[in-house]
């Protein structure tokens, strides 16, 4: 008989990585090995006030049902690191704790630092490193502060995954494109790309940019890029689905992420990588764990424009080291980050627990 394993998670119509997360392991390869079921918390884009609040009410109970249907043999918890996710699932997390469900604490996201005061964790974080069975993070960055409260035996770095079969071929033209794809916000460095486009284009007329992503300051960099006379040369996609993400990588020469945050293990890098696309990134939160400075693309410092136009012109001008880095990138997200080596960890894992 299979094992059950039950995912707690966001909404799957949610864009975020975790919701992303959550539909890669459903209809990853662990369906082979185990019944995997679904107990969605939070909210959903068009919930008002009333919903959100009776959801937040009911979802300890409705959890307790799920418990008593399924009765898993693992309980797969996904918050982010923040207070509220954290919060919310710790209180279903002592369900588990109460009727002796074993337990996997996975955490998202990179940025735990500013849950920290004075470099101390937060009780609430102590009190689910305490109840899980098992704790989940994704590089060795996010272990290092947990481990002040937990044997290290007791907690696992499983990374972000890729399917990277589904990156495949690149499209043929004769113009360079530059790509970013993630939150429209001025968090992500987005104002850096537009502010470097002047000096690319100057030395590489012909250079394309799309951004792809929702974000607040979508409408702002619209207008900015109208007043700047930058609107033949930049475009913005909106909101792109996981099957579009393949045809977008695909026509890339260049991958941006300048982001000024604790960033975890973005799954726009990793795809980026299985479509082969040299990086321009930032050394923030654990990216110098997965983007080696002049062997899988290039570190900026953040908020840095001119360093940015600076890296890209670099690139662009030298084809061999795009190659080059192309090539480590395609053979790094096939080793390392491929869905069917991750889901055989969380197999093994699984198995442990």
């Amino acid at each position: 008989m299979k094992k059950k394993i039950l995912l707690v998670g966001p909404s799957l119509s949610l864009r975020g990585g975790v919701a992303h997360h959550m539909r890669t392991l459903l209809s990853s390869p662990l369906n082979q090995n185990y019944e995997i079921f679904y107990f969605r918390v939070g909210s959903d884009y068009n919930d008002n006030l009333l919903k959100i609040i009776m959801k937040s009410i009911s979802t300890p109970l409705r959890f307790l049902r799920k418990l008593w249907t399924v009765k898993p043999d693992i309980v797969h918890f996904n918050p982010s690191f923040d207070q509220k996710s954290l919060l919310r699932d710790m209180i279903l997390l002592m369900s588990c704790k109460l009727f002796d469900y074993s337990s996997l604490f996975q955490f998202h996201g990179g940025n735990l630092s500013r849950l920290m005061k004075n470099n101390r964790l937060p009780f609430y974080v102590k009190l689910v490193l305490k109840w899980a069975t098992h704790c989940v993070v994704l590089t060795e960055t996010q272990k290092q502060p947990l481990l002040s409260c937990i044997s290290k035996d007791k907690i696992t770095i499983i990374p972000n995954m890729v399917d990277t079969s589904l990156f495949i071929g690149k499209n043929k033209r004769t113009n360079y494109i530059i790509l970013f794809m993630s939150r429209i916000d001025i968090a992500k460095g987005v104002y850096e790309v537009i502010q470097a486009i002047p000096e690319v284009i100057n030395e590489f007329p012909q250079t394309r940019f799309i951004f792809a992503g929702e974000g607040p300051d979508k409408t702002k960099l619209e207008l900015l890029c109208c007043t700047n006379g930058l609107i033949k040369q930049v475009k913005f996609l909106g909101y792109i689905d996981d099957e579009q993400k393949v045809n977008f990588l695909a026509q890339g020469d260049i991958f941006l992420f300048p982001s000024h945050l604790c960033e975890g293990i973005p799954y726009s890098l990793l795809e980026a990588m299985a479509a082969g696309l040299p990086v321009i990134t930032t050394p923030v939160g654990a990216i110098p764990e997965i983007i080696k400075d002049g062997k899988h693309g290039i570190l900026v410092p953040p908020e840095r424009p001119e360093k940015l136009a600076e890296s890209i012109i670099r690139l662009l001008k030298n084809k061999r080291l795009r190659v080059k880095m192309a090539k480590y990138n395609r053979n790094t997200a096939e080793l390392k980050y491929d869905i069917k080596i991750v889901c055989e960890k969380f197999r093994q894992l699984y198995e442990y627990v």
